[in-house]
């Protein structure tokens, strides 16, 4: 008797993670990978008549499959062109391959390394931090003199170390450089696409800076296109103690609750249901393209997509493949973000439970109004903060006590001050003096809500820090979860027993 096909791509897709995950943790010779492959087509071959031969067969195949891709990905570094450079002082030629992050007292700039000071041709990525003057942009073509160095590890100022290393080899980074001697060559030599679209966005944000004062104008930036840099560490310091930071962040948890509360709104206007999703997967995929289609954003909006699908469909099992597919390409394309984004880590986990806790929550959540969408927001905030506070707390040790209420009180808004923004911005390219007038009505929401922010950041309970945890205990804490989850979906609701049990 033949397994379900929906069991067999759920099963094969979570080996397939679980084998990408043990890839990047354990170095198994490729040898045993291939051995266990084949051990599986065997089994799937010989047994496929026998369910659970068939199935563990192909779970070992697509485990193979996700070590050996974890493998593959570990030795490009060894391939990258500037690794042997390390701890040498030598100039280069390159072109600056991404928008340069401005920090406060300094510039990050990604080049693509073309050639040495001879001509002789070189490949790789490195990250070079600059002074912020003189300004560089993205496809600008530099001569460049540094010490090439490899990130390694980062201890925070609570102890915690931070893998600094790992990190920037998300984006395929793995080397860096500090205080260079760097001089322009040429400008406009990166795709003129994403050369475009990085140029809207800062004139976007060059016009809600001439008509709203700061941080009002940074918050708004930060909502709309994921630009928070300039925001003050006073003011991220407060999201980040009441757990808001999301709003600014374009993760998955923070594009998937506005875009609920987005579709949620839509429908309180009486526009369709069918409207309503399609107008938030429009609001998802301007998130997207204004943020120039980055890599981490592309995930986000992915994930976001598929919880707004989950609740158009409303079958569960299709969003479960759904999910794990779109889990499955990106951790196919990149392996280490599995274990080395966090962004990547939160965005999966609140989509698991916006999917598949939200619904249930609201449901308990009948008794509170769905005025401006409150019950909605509520039910997705706490499901999205109940999966991911066991990471929260692994990672960062501090958990904000204040987050769901501050989240409920906060988020109906958010998508009616991202409303506000962007006509604000939009009209600062052709109506300048209404621009401005939409500019002081934005400028109020948003200054409210950070009023609203900074006093309960205040408060002496708003946070609490935890001691470390071990990756056991963090195992441990999502099986619980999962176990739960399963439990509740088996178990029928309270409303739902037959008349004869009346």
């Amino acid at each position: 008797m033949y397994p379900q096909k929906a069991t067999i791509f759920l099963a094969g897709g979570i080996t397939l993670l679980v084998g990408a995950a043990l890839g990047l943790l354990f170095e198994l010779p490729v040898e045993a990978m291939i051995a266990i492959g084949a051990s599986g087509l065997v089994i799937a071959v010989v047994q496929r008549r026998w369910r659970a031969g068939l199935l563990v067969g192909i779970c070992l195949i697509t485990f193979a499959l996700g070590m050996w891709r974890s493998y593959a990905s570990m030795t490009a570094a060894e391939q990258d062109g500037l690794v042997p450079y390390h701890g040498q002082t030598i100039s280069f030629i390159g072109v600056v391959d991404a928008e340069p992050d401005v920090r406060s007292d300094q510039v990050k700039l990604t080049i693509a390394v073309q050639s040495d000071d001879d001509g002789n041709l070189l490949s790789g990525l490195i990250l070079v931090s600059a002074l912020l003057y003189p300004e560089y942009q993205y496809g600008d073509r530099l001569w460049i003199r540094c010490r090439i160095e490899q990130p390694g590890i980062i201890q925070s100022d609570d102890g915690r170390d931070f893998n600094y290393g790992r990190y920037v080899s998300l984006s395929h980074i793995y080397s860096v450089c500090f205080r260079p001697q760097i001089k322009l060559i040429d400008r406009g030599q990166g795709s003129p696409l994403i050369s475009g679209l990085i140029q809207v966005k800062q004139q976007f944000i060059e016009r809600l800076t001439r008509v709203m004062g700061e941080p009002e104008a940074s918050f708004a930036a930060g909502l709309l296109v994921g630009a928070k840099q300039s925001l003050p560490e006073s003011v991220r310091a407060a999201f980040r103690i009441t757990g808001t930071s999301h709003i600014i962040a374009l993760s998955g948890y923070n594009i998937s609750i506005i875009a609920i509360c987005i579709q949620k709104l839509c429908s309180t206007f009486w526009l369709s249901r069918r409207t309503a999703f399609w107008v938030a997967v429009g609001v998802i995929i301007f998130f997207v393209v204004m943020t120039g289609a980055a890599a981490s954003v592309t995930r986000a909006g992915i994930m976001g997509g598929l919880v707004l699908l989950a609740r158009q469909l409303g079958r569960m099992s299709r969003i479960a493949q759904a999910l794990v597919l779109a889990a499955c390409i990106m951790i196919w394309m990149n392996p280490p973000v599995l274990l080395y984004d966090i962004g990547f880590q939160l965005s999966f986990l609140a989509t698991f439970g916006l999917v598949y806790l939200s619904p249930l929550i609201e449901r308990w959540l009948r008794w509170v109004p769905d005025l401006f969408a409150l019950r909605s927001s509520l039910s997705a905030t706490l499901s999205a903060i109940v999966m991911t506070l066991p990471i929260i707390v692994y990672y960062f040790g501090t958990v904000s006590l204040i987050a769901p209420l501050v989240n409920v009180l906060i988020l109906p808004f958010i998508p009616i001050a991202m409303g506000f923004g962007f006509v604000t911005g939009l009209l600062g390219f052709v109506v300048p003096m209404l621009a401005a007038w939409f500019g002081w009505l934005t400028w109020a929401l948003l200054h409210g809500i950070l009023v609203l922010i900074r006093w309960w950041a205040g408060l002496p309970f708003a946070a609490v820090h935890l001691p470390v945890i071990s990756i056991a205990v963090l195992i441990i804490a999502y099986l619980v979860l999962v176990v739960w989850l399963w439990w509740l979906h088996k178990k029928p609701p309270a409303d739902a027993q037959p008349a004869a049990a009346l």
